[in-house]
């Protein structure tokens, strides 16, 4: 890190430049419209944009797929990195040779490793739904499996790992010092780091999705709402409540499904 952007990075603050929230609104409403669209197309057998059916997807279904958790993904993960990009673009001002189109390759890299995380999302779907072990909305079709996701997630939210990849996604001006590269390069580089360290600490949240289903859009709003409440606080009881509520609520559907 050279001298120009530690200065930077160490008076990088809670401003906010209104070039990184409008770039933050204006990708979140686009990912978010897209979302919509699809939505509201389910149901319609007709409609290029409906969801498949059945179990046997066609590679444009399965390209639409891609692009839809691509989307859910940008949708609820780029605002909870906000505070992130804000300090670096504060940082970067003292860089001369980062500073054009840096913060736009930061979220770049970002959004990089989501996008293979929806890769992998959609592929898991696919597998999960040749078992049928989801319906064709994503939604968990047996109570073990709701009770295992909610289970996971749940105790991923308090363990050690979890705490500490949280720890570096709420402190931008520490991730900064320790993983700053000058340039454009450097600066997807940075994005990169900090989306592996986002995916470390929301994946199993993101395993959620598939308990209501991954097109209800209330319950990906709900998580969404939940993993920026964790990013964006500094309270260690978030994830302790989260996790024990989701720990009971798996206990809760084993005891239903048991008794029924």
């Amino acid at each position: 890190m050279t001298e120009h952007s530690s200065t930077g990075a160490r008076q990088a603050g809670p401003s906010y430049s209104w070039r990184v929230v409008a770039g933050v609104i204006a990708v979140t409403i686009v990912a978010c419209g897209y979302l919509l669209n699809i939505s509201s197309a389910a149901g319609a057998m007709d409609s290029p944009w409906a969801m498949p059916m059945g179990a046997e997807w066609s590679l444009p279904q399965a390209l639409l797929m891609v692009s839809m958790w691509i989307a859910m993904m940008t949708a609820m993960m780029l605002p909870s990195a906000l505070p992130m990009l804000a300090a670096y673009d504060r940082a970067v001002q003292a860089d001369l040779n980062s500073r054009r189109w840096s913060v736009a390759a930061f979220a770049a890299g970002y959004l990089l490793c989501w996008g293979l995380f929806a890769i992998a999302a959609t592929s898991l779907q696919w597998l999960l739904l040749q078992s049928a072990t989801v319906d064709h909305m994503g939604v968990l079709t047996h109570p073990l499996s709701v009770a295992l996701a909610l289970g996971i997630a749940g105790i991923y939210e308090l363990t050690p790992i979890k705490r500490t990849m949280l720890g570096r996604c709420r402190t931008p001006m520490g991730f900064l010092a320790t993983e700053w590269r000058d340039g454009r390069a450097g600066a997807l580089r940075m994005g990169v780091a900090h989306g592996r360290s986002c995916l470390a600490c929301c994946w199993a949240l993101m395993g959620l999705l598939f308990v209501l289903g991954v097109m209800n859009l209330w319950w990906v709003l709900a998580i969404a709402a939940l993993v920026a409440l964790e990013k964006l606080t500094r309270s260690a009881l978030i994830p302790r409540i989260a996790g024990v509520t989701l720990i009971a609520a798996a206990i809760a559907v084993l005891v239903i499904a048991a008794s029924t």
